[in-house]
């Protein structure tokens, strides 16, 4: 029983802990892609891995508009072309200064060679400021009405997980009411079947008396804050029970 106290227990934190993980990373999204374009800047999903290792693809690089004057070698800048309506996001390799205005070649970290041509710096969306590994794919993902749906499902199902399995955790007065007695003056515990009915109930040593509950007692319907709290203080009841039964086998 202890063995199945403790297996409830590791798995109701690991649901817990992926659950609050799902959480953040989904407030993470919606922060990227909706409160980021409120302060000025935008977000934009990598789709390449020319930027490798500095930026993975699937990230999405939070940038906000500079201007060409402030452009330094080495800054990373997303550029929107006109002609093809293609964005990249590239590190700037040189700057040339021209009676046209500033001009700006570029590189991606992972490719060879640089871009074949100048850009001007008008076309620079912004300065790559903050770069947010994989969140992309979750972005494309609560994108689409199905995405939201898929999100969803899991975190209901990890809800539903977590509440069934606090449902099966035991309180250690059971677990002790259960285990057989140390000292050889005191008998086992029993089963007798209980006065007009089948099912069985708990006897205490040496007595004839079936420790039922009255079905009448049972607990009401409680608040999901209540049923937190008893949870919580189940778990500390048998934290402290398995504590002291370990230390009195070391003693023993």
């Amino acid at each position: 029983m202890r063995t199945r106290a403790n297996v409830t227990t590791w798995l109701r934190r690991l649901v817990d802990v992926t659950l609050a993980t799902l959480i953040v990373v989904v407030l993470l999204a919606v922060a990227l892609g909706k409160l980021v374009p409120l302060t000025g800047g935008r977000s934009i999903i990598i789709g390449g891995s020319s930027m490798e290792p500095a930026i993975h693809l699937g990230s999405t690089v939070v940038v906000f508009p500079v201007e060409p004057a402030e452009l330094r070698v080495g800054d990373v800048v997303s550029i929107k072309l006109e002609e093809s309506r293609a964005t990249f996001t590239h590190r700037i390799v040189a700057i040339v200064d021209r009676p046209d205005g500033r001009w700006i070649r570029t590189k991606g970290d992972a490719n060879a060679d640089p871009d074949p041509t100048l850009v001007p710096a008008t076309t620079v969306i912004g300065r790559v400021e903050l770069s947010v590994p994989l969140i992309g794919y979750l972005l494309v993902l609560l994108s689409t009405v199905l995405g939201v749906l898929f999100v969803v499902g899991i975190g209901a199902t990890l809800l539903a997980i977590a509440w069934l399995l606090d449902s099966m955790e035991i309180d250690p007065r059971a677990v002790v009411a259960s285990a057989p007695a140390r000292s050889p003056n005191v008998g086992s515990i029993g089963l007798v079947p209980a006065s007009g009915s089948m099912a069985a109930q708990l006897v205490a040593p040496g007595t004839r008396t079936p420790l039922t509950r009255d079905p009448a007692a049972r607990p009401s319907s409680t608040t999901i804050r209540e049923h937190l709290q008893r949870s919580r203080a189940v778990r500390n009841r048998r934290a402290r029970w398995l504590s002291r039964h370990q230390r009195d086998a070391r003693v023993g």
